[in-house]
């Protein structure tokens, strides 16, 4: 059935073009004596009208005739009045952008296969040369050996520019010096002032002693003809993001762009794996896609895309070709003007789908899935699709595909029947998904997308609502009977072959909320209390579209642990933000020793929960693990209510929790 409204509704789920987390992310040089493979021949230039520092890394200007000698001929002639291309101060360079970040073997090597086959003069990266993220050197190191294979097989000189994943930690930051040296450089070549800086000088900014070293480099190159200039982060989107919202510039950025002032330049950088070409004051700033690095590769629509950026530098400045594994696109691709319209269409499709929760005793063998497709674009839209991921045996689906047409401001509500022959498992039902494909209608040029929408379809756990708040005491005589419990035969981690059973360890717990705090209550059966024992609570509080549709804990993800009593701990509570703002003050739990174990009780504020203090949280993802020590020192096992085994980073299989709404 179809039903068409006007207005606003919640969103369930919608398409957002990817940026990478920021991280940390540095500059450096590796200098000749540290290179991989011995450089090519470099000359000091005698022309000294541009730069005397210039140095050439090539000798192909030195021949003595480079004209082209051209026949005399009476009428027409077999070529063209264009002038050959062949400028002193002419030349090629290449631009790599991330390789990681979620790598695709083999990418960064067909680079290098292009570049020695395009023959540049050299090639400068902008950063993520490894996955890093690494608290291991000797993981740090054996990876950055790989990344090295890879440059001895590149046949002209490299330029390092490191990114987060290359530079996470201060172990990470010496292993870099001990290799590369320095953190922030420049040099020149042919008149061209070429300058590498560190955007995370510490955090996404340029600090006081780069920013020193960079207004003396500068002063000392006021005749390079051009500037280039190379960083991973682009500093200067975050610093206009902050200076529309009224607040100074965090990052720095505004005072290298007042040094670089009117001197020609041209900025490259990369990290968000995504490409634009920016004009800043009358220069060009390009924000590049990727070499090998994590990304949807949805195309140039989306400015997703592998590519080496090919720069020829004339007379009158930089010239850009993107260099594409199939073909060679212009600079202007994707301008700030078409991607601003492009991500104006992507954000006002609302293509939405409700969750199918599913009570503790029920099974699974029909239901209807409710979805609604909300046009806030200024052209109809057409969307065409299928529910994708069901178990194919004994399902009915009508419709099997969708097709419906939605108005400029208008919303179209469909129901599809799911009907199965015999139950089926939830397990089973874990990737159900919609995927649908969108496009404009009209006389313009259309404009098209793919979305997939999770459909979560989940055992639904409630979230009473207590009308006295609990007292944090760890006590649990108000509680009643805790309706939640490991499993007999539970997932265990970590020393499995130490657990001996419930009786080892064990736990029950329950889960309520009042109007400030989710508060999570329970009893731990532990035959020996020792250091190391604990109770670890994740949880995803991200709004239920965001966790469904990618399950990696970020955003509003954390760990607590939660101590027993007299066990050596500053507290009983220890807090862990994964990828997320630190979590808000107000965590409290406490800890008391019972019979067989121990009992806990956590308060968690809603503020946690949501991200606007305007509205209500709904539901949250989450999961409990018995941490357990048979004697102190002795490796631990982690008894798993629900999760998988790699519950550290996944919320797959947590608990989904349901806000029960007090009534009035």
């Amino acid at each position: 059935m179809l039903k068409h409204h006007s207005g606003s509704y919640d969103s369930v789920g919608s398409p957002a073009i990817l940026f990478c987390g920021i991280g940390i992310c540095l500059a450096a040089c590796l200098t000749d004596a540290t290179l991989a493979h011995p450089p090519k021949l470099a000359v000091k230039t005698k022309d000294t009208a541009h730069d005397p520092h210039s140095v050439r890394l090539a000798d192909r200007n030195d021949r003595p005739e480079r004209a082209v000698l051209l026949p005399t001929i009476d009428g027409p002639t077999p070529w063209s009045d264009a002038p050959v291309l062949n400028s002193p101060d002419r030349f090629h360079i290449a631009i790599m952008t991330d390789r990681t970040g979620g790598h695709r073997p083999g990418i960064w090597m067909q680079g290098v296969r292009a570049v020695n086959l395009l023959r540049p003069e050299f090639v400068v990266s902008v950063g993520d040369l490894i996955e890093g993220y690494s608290e291991n050197r000797n993981q740090v190191e054996v990876e950055w050996k790989e990344f090295l294979t890879f440059i001895n097989q590149m046949e002209m000189k490299f330029f390092f520019v490191a990114g987060n994943h290359d530079l996470t930690n201060p172990m990470m930051h010496d292993v870099w010096r001990k290799h590369f040296g320095r953190e922030w450089y420049s040099f020149n070549y042919q008149g061209v002032h070429f300058v590498c800086l560190n955007s995370e000088d510490p955090v996404s900014h340029v600090g006081e002693k780069q920013l020193a070293w960079l207004e003396n480099d500068l002063n000392q190159h006021v005749d390079a003809r051009w500037t280039l200039l190379f960083i991973h982060k682009p500093l200067w989107a975050m610093a206009a993001r902050e200076k529309a919202a009224g607040n100074p510039d965090p990052t720095g950025w505004t005072r290298v762009e007042s040094m670089l002032g009117s001197r020609p330049h041209t900025v490259f950088a990369g990290h968000v794996h995504h490409y634009v070409q920016f004009d800043q004051n009358g220069n060009k700033y390009y924000s590049l896609a990727t070499t090998g690095g994590g990304s949807q590769l949805r195309g140039t629509l989306y400015g997703e895309f592998d590519h080496v950026v090919w720069l020829t530098m004339e007379n009158d400045g930089p010239h850009v070709a993107n260099l594409l594994l199939d073909g060679i696109l212009p600079a202007d691709v994707v301008t700030e003007k078409g991607l601003g319209r492009f991500r104006d269409f992507l954000a006002k499709i609302l293509i939405e789908v409700a969750p199918i929760w599913i009570e503790e005793q029920e099974s699974f063998s029909q239901r209807r899935i409710d979805l609604r497709v909300t046009n806030r674009f200024d052209t109809p839209i057409e969307m065409t699709g299928r529910i994708e991921g069901l178990p194919l045996s004994g399902l009915t689906l009508d419709p099997a595909d969708l097709a419906l047409t939605v108005p400029p401001g208008e919303t179209v509500e469909l129901a599809l029947a799911v009907h199965f022959s015999k139950p089926i498992g939830l397990s089973s039902l874990a990737h159900t998904q919609l995927s649908a494909h969108v496009k404009t209608l009209g006389k313009d040029r259309p404009l098209a997308a793919e979305w997939s929408v999770p459909v979560t379809i989940d055992r639904k756990y409630d979230v009473p609502h207590r009308t006295v708040p609990a007292t944090v005491d760890g006590r649990l005589d108000d509680w009643g009977k805790l309706r939640f419990a490991t499993d007999p035969t539970p997932l265990v981690l970590g020393a499995a072959d130490q657990w001996q059973g419930p009786g080892d360890a064990s736990m029950s717990f329950d889960v309520a909320h009042d109007d400030a705090h989710v508060m999570i209550a329970g009893h731990v059966v532990d035959d020996a209390v020792v250091k190391g024992d604990a109770v670890e609570v994740w949880l995803d509080a991200r709004p239920l579209a965001q966790r469904a549709k990618d399950r990696r804990l970020r955003g509003r993800a954390y760990s607590f642990m939660i101590y027993p009593p007299h066990n050596d701990h500053r507290g009983a509570l220890t807090t862990k933000a994964h990828r997320s703002p630190p979590a808000p003050g107000g965590c409290h739990a406490e800890s008391k020793q019972s019979g067989d174990g121990y009992d806990f009780e956590l308060a968690l504020p809603i503020s946690l929960f949501h991200g606007d203090p305007n509205t209500h949280w709904k539901s949250a993802q989450l999961t409990l693990v018995v941490r357990d020590v048979d004697e102190s020192g002795q490796p631990t096992a982690r008894v798993v209510w629900r999760g998988t085994s790699d519950l550290n980073h996944v919320n797959t299989n947590y608990g989904q929790f349901v806000r029960h709404v007090k009534e009035d």
